[in-house]
């Protein structure tokens, strides 16, 4: 099972999902998810973002993505989640999860936490004593799998885009590579919810239980191929959690970029599949892109008119994207 936090980033960042939302009707007009596509000579690269959980029988293929698929040759993922890699994880989580000897994750938390933390119990098959050996990071992490599979979300599947994408490659024999490892992202959860920052614990643990519409705009603007709107969900969380935003989005899109354009030297048709925040504003992977000067093209994958793919080019960079660049050149 993927790793799952309840913040919108790691809900498009990590493969999440968030906690609860109202149900979802269909989606008003026919999907046209963005697709794009980097070239250079002989060299193709896809790139699509990902919504990690669907609701069940959500539309969200079209002829154009389903012909960039088919003519691939290679598919790239975030992360393994191989038999194997699992049991790297369990490792992980046996060595890194556990509060030293004595603490209690109960006496850490304040009466509104405590209160929150009992009530997210209530709703787990999970006994106490064992989630209040927890670090606050797999705390949060567990219970928010239960809660997915007993709250709201219920319904909703946990394989989303990537998950059917590259079971298809499997099926056609195609190689499958990964950006990251799955340690590599637990690393970054621990990051994000240190043993000292119980304020932010239960800042997310309260939101755990908290009905929220993000996630439908999420969907819905990710479907329509909106990037607008996805910046737009985007952006109260970069200003509410910048830090966080820095370890979910901004680093490991500038470590993702050398192995994208190692891509482009392949000679062959490369779809790389990533959560859709990645593609979405300044630093993010189509921005360094565009900026570092390569040939990115929006594909049409609905009735409407691509937007330019570079819109990002018509304005200054950033201080950082430029500093950024130095580092990423092969």
């Amino acid at each position: 099972m993927k790793p799952r936090i309840f913040k919108l980033f790691r809900a498009v960042a990590l493969g999440t999902a968030l906690a609860s939302a109202p149900a979802l009707a269909r989606a008003p007009r026919p999907p046209e998810p963005a697709l794009w596509q980097v070239s250079a000579g002989e060299s193709k690269v896809y790139l699509f973002g990902s919504i990690h959980m669907l609701p069940r029988d959500w539309a969200w293929r079209t002829r154009a993505i389903d012909a960039a698929i088919r003519s691939s040759d290679v598919f790239v993922f975030e992360t393994a989640l191989t038999p194997q890699q699992m049991g790297k994880m369990r490792v992980f989580v046996r060595d890194n999860g556990t509060l030293p000897r004595g603490q209690r994750l109960s006496r850490m938390l304040s009466p509104q936490g405590l209160k929150d933390l009992n009530k997210a119990l209530t709703m787990t098959p999970l006994d106490p004593s064992s989630v209040n050996t927890m670090r606050p990071w797999l705390a949060l992490m567990v219970l928010g799998d239960y809660q997915i599979q007993n709250g709201p979300l219920r319904s909703f599947v946990e394989e989303g885009v990537d998950y059917t994408i590259e079971q298809e490659a499997q099926e056609a024999g195609k190689p499958v590579r990964h950006l990251e490892t799955a340690e590599s992202q637990l690393e970054i959860l621990i990051q994000t919810t240190p043993d000292n920052d119980i304020a932010g614990f239960e800042a997310e643990l309260h939101e755990l239980l908290s009905v929220d519409d993000k996630y439908r705009r999420l969907l819905e603007g990710w479907t329509a191929g909106s990037q607008t709107e996805l910046a737009r969900v985007l952006a109260d969380e970069a200003v509410r959690n910048p830090d966080e935003k820095k370890l979910l989005l901004d680093n490991r899109n500038r470590n993702w970029v050398p192995q994208i354009e190692g891509m482009m030297v392949s000679k062959q048709t490369i779809f790389v599949t990533v959560g859709a925040a990645h593609l979405v504003g300044r630093g993010s992977v189509l921005d360094i892109l565009c900026v570092r000067g390569w040939k990115v093209q929006r594909v049409k994958t609905g009735a409407s008119a691509p937007p330019p793919a570079c819109p990002a080019l018509d304005m200054a960079p950033s201080a950082a994207l430029r500093s950024s660049q130095v580092a990423l050149r092969p």
